[in-house]
């Protein structure tokens, strides 16, 4: 027979079971989460708010990407600039291989022209020293321009070289005169009717560009040195050469004070710039890349409508 009742048994079984443990306290920031900070929060909090923390109003890189498509814009600057920098810098190398190939074409000796010029073959030996003789044909010249030289402005004349019976006749770019000596008549020291020998460069064509003017010789005004319509308008073949000036640098001022034309120095100046480019793109690429960077660290801006939608999250 059992010692105890039913209800004894009831009651000493409710006294051994385990009892809920009793809750944590509750700071009251934690109370204030718990009670719905969206309810609480956001009226006072009216327009924005800007927190910086990572979860949950931050947004990742990916939704600073979604939110703001500039931003893809600047992260793509970096990136761009940085190939064209790349670019400048094979450009860089292209200009030093070029000049180094025309300076080995100005130390060889001097060739002659021979008899039939190939115009094809021109560009092969284009900057090479040539050496031509025969009679300047001044009737057939013309002088283009402006030029200038060591401050004075003046012209450029170019007159066809009459070589001889079964010779192409060529054209000369004789070298440069002042302003005042324009007219043939007005420098009868040039007007030679001997024959001549001399030594210069032959020359390509130049590259025409957008900004590149047009001559009208029915008007007498050459600016561009188009060798086919120097040639066709003097009757030579379309081949230039540039006369060289080496001898007396104290008659230079003479000459050019009497009129007769004043040939080119022996050099080559290439504008040669890339590096200054090159350096200019990497930067810009630096610059954009701190400035994508610093956008993608800087706080997020979040609307009160957007913070009571995360706070229900919670």
């Amino acid at each position: 027979m059992s010692l105890f009742t039913s209800t004894a048994r009831a009651s000493l079984r409710a006294s051994v079971r385990p009892q809920p443990s009793a809750a944590p306290p509750t700071s009251p920031s934690a109370a204030l989460w718990r009670t719905g900070p969206s309810l609480q929060l956001a009226p006072a909090f009216p327009h924005t708010v800007r927190h910086a923390s990572s979860v949950p109003f931050s947004q990742t890189a990916r939704d600073r990407l979604r939110a703001r498509p500039f931003l893809l814009l600047v992260g793509l600057m970096p990136i761009f600039t940085f190939g064209l920098g790349c670019w400048q810098v094979k450009r860089l190398q292209w200009k030093l291989d070029l000049i180094d190939q025309l300076d080995r074409k100005l130390h060889q000796d001097p060739v002659r022209l021979p008899a039939r010029i190939d115009t094809a073959a021109i560009p092969e030996f284009a900057w090479r020293k040539v050496f031509v003789t025969g009679t300047l044909d001044h009737e057939h010249s013309i002088e283009l321009g402006p030029k200038t030289r060591d401050g004075q402005l003046g012209y450029h004349v170019f007159t066809p070289l009459v070589r001889g019976e079964g010779q192409d006749t060529i054209i000369v770019n004789r070298g440069f005169v002042k302003r005042e000596y324009k007219e043939a008549e007005s420098r009868p020291a040039s007007l030679t009717n001997e024959p001549v020998a001399l030594v210069g460069m032959l020359r390509e064509q130049e590259p025409r560009n957008s900004f590149t003017t047009v001559n009208e010789p029915e008007k007498g005004q050459w600016t561009f040195s188009d060798i086919a319509e120097i040639a066709r308008f003097t009757g030579a073949e379309p081949v230039l050469v540039d006369q060289i000036y080496e001898d007396n640098p104290g008659k230079v001022e003479l000459f050019i004070r009497e009129g007769v034309p004043v040939g080119r120095a022996a050099n080559i100046e290439l504008r040669n710039m890339h590096l200054t480019y090159a350096g200019t793109w990497f930067a810009l690429s630096l610059a954009t890349a701190f400035m994508f960077f610093r956008l993608m660290r800087r706080p997020t801006t979040v609307t009160a409508a957007q913070y009571r939608s995360a706070s229900k999250q919670l």
